[in-house]
């Protein structure tokens, strides 16, 4: 029998494969950061992916050392080092990476002005550095982080006047990039007309090629045009005045139209396989059919198994119904965003925008029923609208806090749902339909986030946002929401738990501290109004505690905001519970 080990001959051993020499020129620094970053694309995602970036950005780091005046090295190193703000929580991290990349996006400009991928990739990296900053204060960072932005560096006014200030610079941007690939696209598509004009019959391999690269150029401009919708509707809640606000809306939605009109340009994509893509509509049920009401009983949370094997094919080739789902989700986006602001400037719930932002929703789980994104945002914009109503109904709000629909219009929560709902509340509307309807909207709610469950049954954010959404229908006080709460308590415990396995560990991705403390709080308050649960009330604040939560992080709650999920009482009885000396 064969041994292993020293006493081995030397001829049982194989040679270890030689090593390739390290990089030494510009170029052999440049073609290795390619090289990595084609390996952390393959990854995608964790460890693995993150070393490889790294490396890569060590790659281009060097070789812009070499040549510090090359754009194409600068925008690599940029836009390595902006990938790289997915892959840390740390918000003083994700800060020091946004600044040295809009630094190395900014130089790359220089020498290239008019470059539009490190034009569209500076407003991305503003866009996402103006939403961190509102979370955290730059100030605070320790001196040895990189958060130089050169010239365009902000010292002075609030996080939110920071903020601003970035969302408008990102939005000049995407102009100026929109500008350049709109006149690149309008001459690609003059070019093949004539090219067509002067040929009689064009090979039909090379005839799909050009189709396919006036697409990617169609699909470029959408994604440009989707970017600036978003930084006008981020800062359309931002700026002061209503006025203002508003204006920037209708210029997000204006984004938004035009980006539709390419998406449906027929000159640009080839022909669809199913021609109600571009038209919005898809096939079978139309959005005024209503399917039957939802049964009062409440099915018992069970643990989340996936029912998909597969996920969908992925395709390198631009679709232009995967555009159009884009930009109807950004439609939803908008309208969500400036229900919020509607209501902070008037106190009015607009229950027409919420039509409008279900509407878009459902174009796309038409075409993609199974779409996480879309499903989430759909149970977010169904929970916040039955939030809302909740607490109109609850009295906090008064009758003039609804903003009237036509009272010939009726409104229909679309093809997934499960009601046509009643002309929006009035004088005149009974309290039991109100409560009706705000059960039927939680309840639709639900679904949307059972469905995103079973495509992703790991996923911690999905699993926490169950839980709050049972929670919150266990607070209604209609007869069905007081029959069933027993039922919706159990289950937003058992949600809760779910989430915290999925990530007390620490090892989920896209999940911090915060999100984990913040899931163990919600999962104690549960507990406490199940009876007999004391114990186990004690044991997650505990180890709530062991997380890092304090006496004076729960005063800091009483003190602001705790958010729609976490009650004051609550708080009290667990900073009761601290000062006693938990």
């Amino acid at each position: 029998m064969k041994k292993f080990g020293k006493g081995s001959s030397s001829k049982d051993k194989k040679k270890a494969p030689k090593e390739a020499p390290a990089p030494q020129t510009w170029e052999e620094y440049m073609e290795e950061g390619v090289l990595l970053e084609e390996k952390g694309e393959r990854y995608a995602t964790g460890d693995k992916a993150r070393r490889f970036y790294e490396k890569a950005g060590d790659m281009y780091n060097k070789a812009c050392q070499l040549n510090p005046e090359d754009s194409d090295c600068l925008y690599n190193f940029g836009r390595v080092l902006y990938i790289l703000v997915d892959f840390t929580h740390d918000p003083c991290q994700k800060l020091a990476l946004l600044n040295a990349s809009i630094e190395r996006f900014r130089n790359a400009l220089i020498y290239d002005s008019e470059n539009p991928d490190t034009l569209f990739n500076l407003g991305q990296a503003l866009q996402t550095h103006a939403d961190v900053i509102q979370d955290h204060d730059e100030d605070d960072e320790d001196d040895e982080h990189d958060h130089s932005h050169g010239d365009h560096d902000h010292d002075h006014g609030n996080p939110e006047e920071r903020a601003a200030e970035e969302l408008q610079e990102a939005i000049s941007l995407f102009e100026t990039c929109y500008t350049i690939q709109q006149r690149d696209l309008y001459t690609a598509v003059q070019e093949a007309r004539e090219a067509n004009a002067e040929e009689e019959k064009k090979p039909e391999e090379l005839v799909e090629q050009e189709l396919q690269e006036l697409s990617s150029a169609a699909g470029v401009l959408i994604d440009t045009l989707i970017s600036a919708s978003q930084a006008l509707t981020s800062l359309a809640f931002l700026v002061d005045t209503r006025e203002l606000s508003q204006e920037h809306y209708k210029d997000a939605a204006e984004k938004l139209d035009i980006a539709l009109g390419v998406a449906n340009d027929r000159a640009l994509w080839p022909a669809p396989e199913d021609e109600s893509a571009s038209s919005g509509k898809g096939k079978g049920r139309q959005d005024d059919d209503a399917e039957p009401l939802e049964s009062d009983e409440i099915l018992p949370a069970s643990k989340p198994v996936s029912i998909f094997r597969e996920a969908e094919s992925q395709s390198d080739v631009v679709s232009q119904k995967e555009k159009i789902c884009e930009i109807h989700l950004q439609y939803s986006n908008l309208l969500s965003s400036q229900t919020d602001r509607n209501f902070q400037d008037t106190g009015k719930i607009s229950e027409g925008l919420y039509e409008k932002s279900l509407k878009h929703l459902n174009v796309v789980l038409r075409h993609h029923p199974r779409q996480v994104e879309a499903l989430c945002d759909k149970g977010d914009l169904l929970g916040s609208w039955a939030q809302g109503l909740a607490t109109f109904e609850q009295g906090s709000i008064s009758l003039d806090g609804i903003e009237q629909w036509d009272s010939k219009s009726v409104l229909s929560l679309g093809t997934s749902d499960v009601v046509a709902a009643e002309p929006a509340a009035d004088a005149k509307e009974g309290k039991s339909d109100r409560a009706s309807r705000i059960w039927q909207l939680f309840a639709s709610a639900t679904r949307a986030f059972l469905s995103a469950l079973e495509v992703e049954p790991q996923n911690t954010s999905i699993l926490e946002k169950l839980g709050d959404i049972h929670w919150s229908r266990s607070l209604l006080t209609s007869p069905v929401a007081l029959k069933n709460r027993p039922m919706l308590l159990n289950n937003a415990s058992v949600y809760y738990r779910f989430a915290w396995e999925s990530c007390k560990d620490g090892a989920a991705e896209n999940v911090d501290e915060e999100q984990r403390l913040e899931i163990l709080l919600s999962w104690a308050q549960v507990l406490r109004a199940i009876p007999g649960k004391e114990e186990e009330v004690v044991r997650v604040l505990k180890q709530w505690k062991r997380l890092g939560g304090s006496k004076e992080m729960l005063a800091e709650m009483l003190e602001g905001n705790s958010g729609d999920i976490l009650q004051e009482d609550f708080i009290e009885f667990a900073l009761k519970l601290f000062t006693k000396g938990l």
